[in-house]
């Protein structure tokens, strides 16, 4: 169509890097003489994820909203501005929701991510059920448009039972494809969630037989490149849980492509540092059999990183994609220069 089919969140961390408000805006389509953003999906409201949204709806269009209503019970007086503009957003669209028994005008449109659960409290009385996805589901319409076959986006999380847990693990967790099957892989998105719910995703999505819902062409790594996806706290040591790397591993589709939503990730830590973690880059490297990437550390020209599907594959382009190239191709030159600890396998003559 000649909207833009788009399931997305803004993360803009301090420090310099680019404007992606003004940058979505310019590249957007217009409706009516405003540029139309069709899905704008919320992971949870932390600022570093939130950041911006006040000035995206002043600028453009959203045609319809996606979040769990169950993240802003975490949150009660630390609500940064942004957050609280989206939650007067998010709110008045189920109000209308409730009034017009869901039929909804581009601008208005609303889905809740949650649990039949939520429908019981007074703000979401007589929501109607076909606007609300439950984890373990697929959505293939967006914006009031069936996109069955081009677009699906596979629902993990935020699990009922995670309620009580870290603000970080009710975060929306979803597997985005362009395509009609999930085994290509597509993006695989898991806000700021930590071992336990990542290793719940994968062992519930094992057990229902959705496995093709975690294949990965492009991975954002989970809370900025924390280590808090591989590793887990026994007592005063932390001990690397490699099962969440194999899976991710076995997971990935192609030459995958990891994704830091991060400031630059340094080359150590010291205890107790926020993420971006070097341990987890580290890791990140082995598993990947493309390329990391770091949002303000290698995208060229603070440029944004963007893709392009190109024959089902998700293909980074722009310079930051010939600048990948062009170090990929510089490593291999210098791996064949060095040659090898092996003998020739072929007898050399001179003379």
């Amino acid at each position: 169509g000649n909207r833009a089919s788009t399931a997305s969140g803004i993360a803009i961390h301090s420090g310099t890097g680019a404007p992606i408000v003004d940058r979505l805006a310019e590249s957007l389509p217009t409706v009516s003489g405003t540029p139309y953003l069709d899905g704008f999906a919320l992971t949870h409201p932390d600022q570093d994820h939130i950041k911006g949204f006040e000035d995206l709806l002043k600028q453009v269009t959203i045609g319809e909203i996606w979040f769990t209503p169950r993240v802003f019970k975490e949150y009660k007086k630390d609500l940064c501005d942004d957050a609280v503009a989206f939650q007067e957003e998010a709110m008045r669209r189920v109000q209308l929701a409730i009034e017009e028994n869901g039929d909804l005008d581009a601008g208005d449109r609303v889905r809740l991510i949650g649990y039949d659960e939520l429908l019981e409290s007074d703000a979401f009385k007589g929501f109607p059920e076909e606007l609300l996805t439950v984890p373990g589901n697929t959505i293939t319409e967006l914006d009031r448009v069936d996109y069955d076959g081009e677009f699906r986006a596979f629902i993990h999380a935020p699990f009922k039972e995670d309620e009580e847990h870290d603000r970080n693990d009710t975060s929306l967790a979803m597997q985005v494809v362009f395509g009609d099957d999930p085994a290509i892989g597509g993006v695989l998105l898991f806000g700021d969630i930590s071992y336990p719910v990542i290793r719940k995703i994968f062992d519930v999505s094992k057990d229902n037989g959705n496995q093709d819902a975690l294949a990965w062409q492009v991975f954002l790594a989970p809370h900025h490149c924390s280590k808090s996806v591989m590793y887990q706290r026994d007592g005063e040591s932390e001990n690397l849980k490699q099962d969440i790397l194999d899976d991710l591993e076995a997971a990935q589709v192609g030459e995958g492509i990891i994704v830091s939503s991060s400031v630059e990730v340094p080359a150590s830590n010291e205890k107790g540092d926020n993420p971006p973690h070097a341990k987890a880059k580290a890791h990140y490297e082995e598993v990947a059999e493309g390329v990391f990437l770091c949002t303000h550390e290698d995208a060229c020209d603070d440029e944004c990183l963007t893709f392009e599907i190109v024959d089902g594959a998700l293909t980074l382009t722009g310079d930051t994609a010939n600048a990948a190239a062009a170090e990929d191709k510089v490593a291999a030159g210098v791996a064949a220069a060095r040659g090898s600890d092996e003998p020739p396998a072929d007898d050399v003559g001179f003379g």
